[in-house]
C-alpha cells in the first residue's frame, strides 16, 4: 500500500515534529531478549518519510527525534499497518537507555496470538521449578496471586 509515513504519523499525533532531528522506521519481526536495548527488537529498516512509499501490512517501530540536535528527544511508536490503516499500539516518549524493554510485551502480544497462554505456561513452569513442587509453597504462591488479582480488580 502506498503511504506517506509523515502524513500518517501526523494523523495519529498532530503534535509530532516529524524527523526534526532524525529518526527511522523498522518492520518488527521478533524479539531478542538477551539484550535490553534497541537491538532486542528484530527486523529490517524501512525507507519512509514525507513522500509516498510502499508500506506492507505488519508491525512497525517508528523512532522520531525532536528537539536540539545536540540532545534530541527520541520517541518510539509501535504501529500496526493493516490495509493502509495505521493503528497506534504503544508509545515510549523520550526513551532512555532501556526504552525497548518497555515495548516488549506489546510487541510479543502483536506477534504471537497465543502470547497470554504461552506466557502463563512459562510462568507456571518457572514457579514449579523454583518451588520444587512443594505443595505448601505452591499454596502460598497461589494465595498471594489471588490477593494481587483482587487488588487489580
Amino acid at each position: 500500500m502506498l503511504l506517506n509515513w509523515s502524513r500518517e504519523l501526523r494523523n495519529i499525533d498532530p503534535s509530532i515534529d516529524f524527523r526534526a532531528t532524525g529518526g527511522w522506521l523498522k518492520n518488527v519481526t521478533g524479539l531478542d531478549k538477551t539484550v535490553t536495548n534497541g537491538y532486542s527488537i528484530e527486523g529490517n529498516f524501512v525507507k519512509a518519510g514525507d513522500y509516498s512509499e510502499e508500506i506492507e501490512n505488519g508491525l512497525y517501530l517508528d523512532c522520531n527525534k525532536e528537539g536540539k540536535k545536540s540532545k534530541p528527544k527520541s520517541d518510539y511508536r509501535l504501529i500496526r499497518v493493516q490495509n493502509g490503516t495505521l493503528s497506534l499500539i504503544d508509545v515510549v516518549y523520550d526513551g532512555r537507555k532501556n526504552w525497548a524493554v518497555d515495548l516488549w510485551d506489546s510487541i510479543a502480544e502483536e506477534l504471537n496470538e497465543n502470547y497470554v497462554e504461552d506466557e502463563s505456561d512459562y510462568i507456571i513452569s518457572m514457579i514449579l521449578n523454583k518451588t520444587g513442587k512443594n505443595l505448601q509453597l505452591l499454596e502460598e504462591v497461589n494465595r498471594k496471586l489471588e490477593s494481587k488479582i483482587k487488588e487489580f480488580q
